[in-house]
């Protein structure tokens, strides 16, 4: 079982994983304001069971029986650490648009520059064409 409690910007939320028999079961629940020692072990002692019980939505997850070397866990588990916990697939569709519109806007940006540096270089051949006649 782990229990995570983050910020997700406006409150605080408890992330937690039941794994059982290859299969996982996740509980969000919201504190509100930063959580002290007391209400997260009231948490855990009294509301976590019931909130378990009733969650009937699982998850199949792979049980790996492969010995990880500890310097390996230990930067997976900073990774983990360090990524956002629940990303919904809203977010995910948002980011990739996102991407999306600044890829456009790179090749737009460069065509504009391009275009530019183009006249730029005609008219300073046209100038230097003039010079050349003698105009």
């Amino acid at each position: 079982m782990e229990l995570s409690i983050f910020h997700n910007g406006q409150f605080f939320v408890a992330l937690v994983e039941y794994k059982t028999e290859g299969k996982s079961k996740f509980i969000k629940y919201t504190f509100g304001t930063e959580p002290d020692d007391e209400q997260i072990l009231i948490f855990i002692h009294q509301k976590l069971l019931p909130l378990l019980n009733a969650t009937q939505t699982t998850v199949n997850t792979k049980v790996r029986k492969n010995k990880v070397n500890p310097k390996r866990l230990q930067r997976q588990v900073a990774k983990a650490q360090k990524a956002p916990k629940d990303i919904t697939k809203a977010q995910l569709a948002i980011k990739e648009e996102q991407q999306l519109h600044k890829k456009q806007r790179k090749k737009l940006n460069k065509a504009k520059k391009d275009a530019f540096i183009a006249r730029k270089r005609k008219l300073k051949r046209q100038k230097a064409k003039a010079k050349h006649k003698g105009k």
